[in-house]
């Protein structure tokens, strides 16, 4: 039995303005080997909602940055930059609407009504839009403009400082500021989901903390298996677990294992880990599907179509069908029910 699968983070539009960042480039229509995700791959992994990112940065040359990145992600990774993020995140929109005009078995998700509809119908695909990392929000009040325009989740940062909190590559944690707790007052006010994947320690206790609404991380992997600051430790997975949230545990190769080839059975392990501490509500799935940019998924997860295999190997692993809705979909939908309405 496929069970419905939710995928809390893709950078669907960074694929077409990085002209498929790696990725082969085709219609989205088509099944394309060696592509991360696509409408056929999504159907056969009976996959019915995408948190669909927008990454409002431009990747740029500074190679002290690359250094820290290879850092962070055991790879050396090109650095980032944000130059008038405002005017990219309105090309992002556009290749979201644009997707939704081209292709009717996807469509926006505004409200719990839509989410429903596309679990009710076959070969439907909710995307749900993402704004990863605030930088583009010169004011919260913004939010509320950015939600006529379809927002419904946002996260605090990237893995840079902005001023609404610190990321986790930040030299000095400074946590969550003032115009961050704002955001995320407004952001639980209007409706939008917090994320705090990609922050601070700090940041994520203190957002976590400011919170009244469910928060994710939406992909991120266990600090236990590979002590990086862009997984997260038990003490951010105990707050998670106290404010009901949940963490998708991502496809990214190098913060699943420091081997030079991740296995589906590494990311196995951490939900095995989760499982057995904090039990299957804390548990959702976000692979970070087209935003690897070069980074290896583990073998096994390589591409969206493939995620019914993950769900299998836990089945394999001792999880109930239940625990499997809760990973799948049930937990994610929880939380999404609780910030929309």
């Amino acid at each position: 039995m496929r069970i419905p699968v939710i995928d809390l983070h893709e950078d669907i539009s960074t694929y077409y303005l990085l002209a498929g960042g790696g990725e082969p480039l085709a219609d989205f229509r088509d099944d394309v080997a060696g592509r991360d995700a696509d409408i056929p791959k999504y159907i056969r992994g009976n996959v019915k909602l995408v948190f669909a990112s927008i990454a409002p940065s431009i990747v740029t040359f500074r190679p002290e940055e690359s250094v820290r990145l290879k850092k962070l992600y055991g790879r050396w990774t090109p650095a980032i930059g944000y130059r008038v993020p405002q005017s990219i995140i309105l090309e992002h929109f556009s290749i979201y609407y644009r997707l939704v005009e081209t292709y009717p078995e996807l469509m926006i998700i505004e409200s719990v009504n839509d989410i429903e509809k596309v679990f009710n119908e076959e070969n439907r695909i909710g995307l749900l839009i993402h704004l990863e990392g605030a930088e583009a929000i010169d004011d919260p009040y913004d939010l509320v403009l950015l939600k006529k325009l379809g927002l419904r989740s946002i996260g605090i940062t990237w893995n840079y400082n902005n001023k609404y909190g610190s990321g986790c590559m930040s030299k000095k944690d400074y946590g969550l500021t003032p115009e961050g707790e704002e955001l995320v007052k407004t952001a639980n006010k209007i409706g939008i989901i917090i994320d705090i994947a990609h922050a601070s320690k700090r940041t994520a206790l203190e957002t976590i903390e400011a919170s009244s609404k469910p928060v994710i991380i939406s992909h991120a992997n266990i600090r236990r298996f590979v002590d990086t600051p862009r997984n997260v430790d038990d003490e951010i997975l105990e707050a998670l677990n106290k404010n009901k949230g949940v963490i998708g545990l991502s496809a990214i190769g190098p913060i699943i294992s420091s081997k030079s080839k991740p296995t589906l059975e590494d990311l196995v392990q951490h939900f095995l880990y989760l499982y057995e501490k904090y039990g299957s509500d804390i548990i959702a799935i976000g692979t970070d599907f087209h935003g690897l940019l070069g980074l290896p998924a583990p073998e096994g997860l390589e591409s969206i179509d493939k995620i019914q295999t993950l769900l299998e190997k836990l089945r394999e692993k001792g999880l109930s069908d239940n625990d499997l809705r809760k990973i799948a979909h049930e937990n994610a939908l929880r939380v999404i029910k609780t910030n929309l309405t």
